[in-house]
């Protein structure tokens, strides 16, 4: 009997990965889904709009996610997990900036920050046990850069330091990061340092090396990866290679990039122009990179994610409804796709549970 029981409970237990997936909702689905990536069954559904971007705390306790909606309708969201395992909405508050596509959590003072596309600002929220206060601090941009994309100010990314101690912002429209001093209390410095990208970079997502010595930032319109060195106040440009082999004319769309778990390849996700993923090794010792090669993926890879072994790669392809499963050899750099899609409306965030 104890045989039977656990061989049911192995057939529907989740496999290890469960995939936390935030999704646009033009299509009419939630926003946000958890998902068994064997099963490819989403198993709990919470209702999001445009739901692009998500943080999930240390203890899997509490979940924020960003409502990229314009006209004043931008938000965060916050929820908490209830007795029986399930998402609860705790509250929201508006960013006060349209189109907010990214988030980020201090854990030292409970900040949450957001970088709102449209409203070419960042916004900053205290909270408690998970809820969250209105806006603290807001603080916007000006300017443009040499594409249509970049008529004005866009902030594209927040990330901290690792010390939390410096929160660092992508401006996709003036072609900047801005680097912050972050007090005690979460609040940011209003006086902050920059670092110039090329006209037309665009930057986008960055990430740093697990030392904080290196940072790789993708340039969206230039279909680059700048390699960087980071510096108190500034970042230092080491190498500039190509991601988006395409042969159109123009600005890019180059998304995402992520380095693997053992630190020995950098991978980035190209849009539009050229739908795939460009691979790099990395030398630890200079930050610099050598391309390896480059696997086309379904259309639109806004987002893509390593699992937790390192040993598979999880693609979302927003325009095809579908999220690709990749096996990845974290020796050799061999990217094999699984064809065991996981069918699902408009994928555009990842997280690996």
């Amino acid at each position: 009997m104890l045989t039977l029981i656990y061989s049911l409970f192995s057939l529907f237990r989740p496999s290890a990965d469960t995939l936390l997936v935030g999704s646009y909702t033009q299509q009419g689905n939630a926003g946000i889904e958890i998902i068994d990536p064997k099963s490819g069954k989403s198993f709990e559904q919470i209702n999001v709009p445009q739901a692009s971007y998500q943080y999930l705390s240390a203890d899997r306790q509490i979940l924020f996610s960003v409502s990229e909606q314009v006209g004043n309708k931008g938000a965060v969201y916050s929820f908490k997990k209830n007795k029986a395992g399930k998402w609860e909405q705790m509250n929201q508050q508006l960013t006060e900036g349209d189109a907010p596509c990214h988030i980020n959590f201090r854990k030292k003072s409970q900040t949450l920050y957001t970088a709102n596309y449209m409203g070419g600002s960042i916004s900053v929220f205290q909270t408690k046990q998970g809820m969250i206060a209105p806006v603290s601090q807001k603080l916007e941009y000006f300017g443009n850069g040499k594409y249509p994309q970049q008529a004005s100010s866009h902030a594209h990314m927040v990330v901290l330091s690792q010390s939390e101690n410096m929160l660092h912002v992508s401006d996709l429209g003036c072609d900047k990061i801005y680097h912050y001093t972050v007090r005690p209390d979460g609040l940011l410095e209003t006086k902050y340092h920059v670092t110039q990208f090329p006209a037309g970079t665009g930057p986008r997502h960055f990430v740093f090396s697990a030392d904080e010595k290196f940072v790789y930032v993708v340039g969206e319109l230039s279909g680059t990866v700048d390699v960087m060195a980071v510096g108190p106040t500034e970042w230092t440009p080491i190498q500039r290679e190509i991601i988006d082999f395409s042969k159109s004319e123009g600005p890019k769309a180059s998304a995402d990039i992520h380095i693997s778990p053992n630190g020995k390849w950098l991978i980035a996700s190209n849009r539009i122009t050229q739908n795939s993923l460009a691979l790099f090794t990395i030398e630890t010792s200079t930050g610099k990179i050598s391309f390896h090669h480059e696997v086309l993926v379904g259309k639109v890879p806004r987002n893509f994610q390593f699992d937790q072994s390192g040993k598979k790669i999880y693609v979302a392809c927003k325009d095809e409804n579908r999220i690709q499963q990749f096996s990845f050899d974290p020796e050799t750099g061999a990217i094999q796709d699984l064809h065991a899609d996981i069918q699902i409306k408009g994928p555009v965030a990842i997280q690996v549970l």
